[in-house]
């Protein structure tokens, strides 16, 4: 099927300049405008002091000429609109991504405010159809009150006996009453035909209306819906990414953590060789004083023994097995002998 620019197809679809970034599009260019207005006034003494230099007017001609052929060709438009609709889209998806929500608020608030237009200009619409019923009324009775006065002169003439004078004025004021009762009757007519056209046209906006509240109430419910889902999902996805960054954790964080860990490691490692080191060292040390210690003890002993063997009395005689039989050969008498002498 195909479509015309008047078809409703294409009368759905919204070009660059009917879209949001379009309006972005428009506040741009108003402030490049500007910018360069306001830098064409402060180079305008150049230009003026350029304009008195053959070569600079010469290269101003130049430049001039080339400005024109990229303003003039086609595809230097075509490529600068481009660009210029990319940028825009570009900057607008910015928009939309830090606040989408709000985007959507002031599209509900727009149509508001198309809506209270609507109705503002119903009542005006509901205000002109009174004033054409008024006024058709007003001009009915002028000329049902013309047609009486010239059936008042026609009943006049028809008496006679009227001087032609009279007769004349009232056949005058017959005729005019009754061509402006004629003249007041078309004109009702006609805006009795506009008044009609008028109420369907209102009535077929008071439904437009119904249906444009239902849209608006419509939208507005959506995005109420949608702002509740995105706080829910962006504490959901709060949640979610302090679950990841346990999860996955953060690189830096992560290397810091692994480093903390092998110095941990390291410092363990050796804290406990220096540890296991002086235990081995210890044990050497304890094992050496065990062995003097027990070297001390025997030398002791044998030092004693030869000093007890040195005391006692020529007498005593040795018992089988070689252990002398000290309860006979020392007498009782002398059992403190050796301590008086180790004193």
């Amino acid at each position: 099927m195909a479509t015309t620019p008047g078809s409703p197809v294409m009368q759905g679809l919204k070009n660059f300049w009917q879209r949001p970034e379009g309006t972005a599009g428009k506040v741009v260019l108003v402030l490049g405008g500007i910018a360069v207005a306001y830098g064409f006034v402060q180079i305008l003494p150049f230009l003026i002091a350029a304009a008195t230099d053959t070569l600079h007017l010469a290269i101003l001609i130049g430049g001039i000429l080339v400005f024109l052929f990229i303003v003039t060709d086609k595809r230097v438009r075509t490529l600068a609109s481009l660009m210029f609709q990319s940028v825009i889209r570009y900057l607008t998806g910015l928009f939309i991504e830090l606040d989408p929500i709000g985007i959507l608020k002031n599209y509900i608030g727009e149509m508001k405010k198309n809506l209270a237009i609507m109705d503002e200009q119903l009542g005006n619409l509901n205000g002109s159809i009174r004033t054409l019923q008024n006024q058709i009324e007003t001009n009915q009775k002028d000329a049902e009150h013309s047609m009486a006065l010239a059936n008042q002169a026609d009943k006049k003439m028809a008496t006679g006996g009227l001087p032609p004078l009279d007769q004349q004025q009232f056949m005058s004021a017959k005729v005019t009453n009754q061509r402006h009762a004629a003249s007041l009757i078309n004109i009702d007519k006609s805006l009795t035909d506009l008044r009609d056209k008028l109420k369907i046209l209102y009535d077929q906006l008071v439904r437009w209306r119904a249906t444009a509240e239902f849209q608006v109430t419509d939208k507005e419910n959506r995005v109420s819906e949608e702002e509740m889902r995105r706080k829910a999902l962006k504490k959901a996805y709060s949640v979610f990414q302090a679950a990841k960054k346990i999860f996955r954790g953060d690189p830096v964080a992560n290397q810091i953590y692994d480093q903390t860990l092998e110095y941990l490691a390291d410092d363990a490692g050796q804290m406990l060789g220096e540890m296991e080191d002086f235990n081995r060292l210890a044990n050497k040390l304890m094992t050496n004083m065990d062995l003097e210690t027990g070297a001390i003890n025997d030398e002791a002993v044998k030092q004693l023994s030869e000093f007890q063997q040195k005391l006692l009395p020529a007498s005593v005689t040795a018992v089988p097995g070689g252990v002398p039989d000290q309860s006979s050969a020392v007498p009782a008498s002398k059992k403190d002998d050796y301590s008086d002498l180790i004193k």
